[in-house]
């Protein structure tokens, strides 16, 4: 009997998913894609999903020279992250206007959210987690993560999917839209895992993109990307893993 609840408990936390047409990435900076989601977003546009990345800000703190201008840093950020998606068969990269390390759920950026939404008509949504959690390194729990994590899980129910909600979508002649799934990512009680172990070169490579972030002498991506996705595979028994908390509406 314990071994038959146990091959339940894990036959119901390793799953690959199902068939999707659209899925949404939504993440705080460019980067984030890759560093979370990097293997997942390369087995759905492999299966034939169509993949859109909507990214919240432009990056402007995502550098150690204070004296390199924000607009410069933000078109280097933006050109890195569209080659980052090219690798990954991503099919649209939209970068909203909203600031870096400022970010809040506010109705603005839940509007600008349920717009994109409204838009692509995902099946699929993957974002940040919503909220701090204490027992990982604290850069998982950056504070524009935890706002799009919120903003996002808000802008897909009800915003995106309400008729009355921001009745300005409909004048731009965007219906409600209603998602299938949301996966977020895993930094606590994940029950979904994909194998991202056949996936990693790619990964890597869209990772490496992104210059300005990496130390140049190397463009080496760092050791706890490795660690975090072995850790993550080993529940459900992979070499790597992407994480997450699947939640079906």
């Amino acid at each position: 009997m314990n071994e038959e609840k146990s091959k339940h408990k894990v036959q119901d936390t390793v799953s690959e998913g199902g068939t999707y047409l659209r899925a949404m990435v939504v993440a705080a900076h460019p980067d984030d894609p890759e560093f979370l989601f990097g293997a997942t977003v390369a087995k759905l546009a492999r299966d034939g999903t169509e993949v859109m990345y909507v990214i919240c800000t432009g990056g402007a703190n995502g550098g150690k020279d204070p004296a390199i201008p924000d607009n410069e840093l933000i078109a280097t950020r933006d050109s890195e992250q569209r080659a980052a998606a090219a690798v990954l068969g991503v099919k649209d990269v939209v970068i909203l206007d909203f600031s870096d390390g400022r970010l809040e759920a506010t109705l603005p950026l839940r509007l600008a959210i349920a717009r994109e939404i409204r838009r692509f008509k995902p099946d699929l949504v993957l974002t940040h987690f919503p909220h701090r959690v204490l027992d990982i390194p604290m850069e998982a729990s950056h504070p524009d993560h935890v706002a799009v994590g919120e903003a996002t899980l808000s802008a897909i129910y009800p915003d995106a999917a309400n008729t009355r909600a921001f009745p300005e979508l409909l004048k731009e002649g965007l219906r409600p839209h209603r998602a299938r799934e949301i996966w977020i990512a895993g930094n606590e009680r994940a029950n979904h895992f994909i194998d991202a172990t056949p996936y990693m070169e790619k990964k890597v490579e869209a990772i490496r993109c992104h210059r300005s972030q990496l130390d140049n002498a190397s463009s080496e991506v760092p050791a706890w990307v490795y660690h975090w996705m072995k850790w993550a595979g080993g529940r459900p028994g992979y070499d790597y893993a992407e994480a997450y908390r699947r939640i079906e509406l």
